[in-house]
């Protein structure tokens, strides 16, 4: 899938709303991020409003999530451990990057000694 260095570019950057309560630093779409980490956490989370007005996670789908050397958000408030909030994986697509250097071609002449070949001596 990925890996940490790797350079991707967001393909998705519509969130629902509770997002932009709980994140800082979004990707945008058609930007270049790199890979920081990657680990399994939650995802499309289903929220329920406890009797005393406390919001919790009913439910959750697993999913390989990103954290992005260029973005830094707080950690998940509902989890039991401390864990940065993340992005899903499927949001990002590999960099395509010319991985071949391009090689200067010198057309090397052979100087004021050098004859034409259309005279004649």
């Amino acid at each position: 899938m990925f890996q940490n260095g790797q350079r991707v570019v967001c393909v998705d950057d519509q969130f629902d709303p509770w997002v932009y309560d709980l994140y800082t630093q979004l990707p945008k779409r058609n930007q270049i991020y790199t890979v920081r980490a990657m680990g399994v956490g939650r995802s499309n989370p289903q929220f329920s409003l406890s009797d005393d007005a406390k919001l919790t996670i009913s439910g959750a789908d697993f999913d390989i999530l990103l954290l992005l050397s260029e973005l830094n958000n707080p950690d998940d408030p509902h989890s039991s451990i401390k864990q940065e909030l993340g992005f899903r994986a499927e949001r990002f697509a590999p960099l395509q990057e010319d991985l071949e250097e391009e090689e200067a071609v010198e057309l090397v002449g052979f100087g004021k000694e050098s004859k034409d070949w259309n005279t004649i001596d």
